[in-house]
């Protein structure tokens, strides 16, 4: 089993990768001038098998921007990560809807990719805070795996193993 830190830094990886692409993809809606809603209304009511409601659709678009920057500001702390978390989930599976409605089959299967991303962010332990080091890291110089002086480089197997233990 991998070590508990190392875990908890691929969730804050992961974590970390979730809050730019809501920030960013956020941001760039606000600063489009509107221009994102005007386009993505117009498409939902061109030739589709699933008609919405053009309110509905003007309504939730002008939604996603907010609901955007406000997942990946609440993803930053821990005491609101899993609810955050589940709030991803949602909002992807809204994205999911919404292009399948617009036929758009390669986006539909594109969002899996960031449903994985959420499940990866929800399985795994967090640290206490998003970016600060543990403290026992900071006191003990924490390594991951034996000094390099320690190493060697079999030439039999090519694997790195530590020097005096045992080959099998």
């Amino acid at each position: 089993m991998p070590n508990e830190t190392l875990l908890k830094d691929a969730e804050r990886v992961a974590r970390l990768v979730m809050i730019v692409i809501l920030l960013t993809a956020g941001t760039s809606k606000f600063m489009s001038g509107g221009s994102f809603a005007a386009y993505y209304a117009d498409l939902f009511q061109g030739d589709l098998r699933i008609r919405l409601p053009a309110g509905l659709v003007t309504a939730y678009l002008a939604l996603i921007p907010l609901i955007e920057i406000g997942l990946g500001l609440a993803l930053f702390f821990r005491r609101v990560r899993i609810v955050a978390i589940h709030g991803w989930f949602a909002f992807m599976l809204s994205l999911t809807v919404g292009h399948y409605v617009l036929q758009e089959w390669s986006a539909v299967n594109d969002m899996l990719d960031y449903f994985l991303l959420g499940l990866v962010c929800l399985v795994l332990p967090a640290h206490d805070s998003l970016l600060a080091r543990p403290a026992f890291a900071r006191r003990s110089g924490l390594r991951r795996g034996p000094p390099a002086s320690r190493c060697f480089i079999s030439a039999a197997s090519g694997l790195r193993r530590p020097r005096g233990s045992s080959r099998r």
